[in-house]
């Protein structure tokens, strides 16, 4: 017979302080601005923030682009640089590339517009 390690009651007070930690360590949030006005985003962008040790992490993980700071207004900035960045050299630059940069620019072309 199979004895439980933790009461049904243990098991929901431990998924709720698992929930809580997590819920304090990341958010998910949209993203409406690049905050340049040479390019439009035609959708929000889902970003993930992280906090961990006094840094907060923004990234968007569809092309894998990411920035850190010490504030979350600071890392948003910086990883709205970094998207007009990747855009600029993957879209704009009409270059050959390989299949995953390749992934990235069908993916940017789709969701920033010039103005």
């Amino acid at each position: 017979m199979e004895q439980a390690i933790l009461t049904q009651e243990q098991f929901v007070s431990l998924s709720r302080q698992i929930l809580h930690e997590l819920a304090s360590r990341f958010r998910i949030i949209p993203l409406n601005d690049l905050s340049d006005p040479r390019y439009r985003l035609q959708m929000p962008l889902l970003i993930t923030l992280e906090f961990d040790d006094g840094q907060v992490v923004a990234s968007l993980d569809e092309i894998e682009a990411f920035a850190h700071a010490e504030t979350e207004y600071e890392a948003i900035a910086l990883l709205c640089a970094e998207i007009v960045h990747l855009y600029e050299e993957l879209v704009l630059d009409d270059q050959p590339l390989g299949p995953l940069p390749q992934k990235w620019r069908h993916y940017l072309k789709g969701v920033i517009q010039c103005r």
